[in-house]
């Protein structure tokens, strides 16, 4: 990921951290259920990992060799492929 996608991600994931805590910690704020806040906080965190995962996956996708693997495994090995 790069800076400026890590940034976004982070501020994505500080918002809902941000409204979680003014849920629970805010006793002038009336919010009736500040469990949801803490599941759509979860739900973020859980987001930006998979979303990390994903890029990471087509990175590692994108960086690999293009030489067919048996051709490695036969020139590897000395034997004509």
């Amino acid at each position: 990921m790069s800076e400026t996608d890590i940034s976004a991600a982070i501020e994505r994931v500080m918002g809902r951290v941000d409204y979680y805590l003014h849920c629970e910690l805010d006793e002038e704020y009336e919010h009736d259920r500040p469990d949801a806040a803490r599941r759509q906080l979860e739900a973020a965190l859980r987001a930006e990992l998979l979303r990390a995962s994903a890029v990471g996956l087509v990175t590692t996708m994108t960086q690999a060799p293009t030489t067919p693997i048996m051709s490695r495994i036969f020139s590897a090995n000395g034997f004509a492929a």
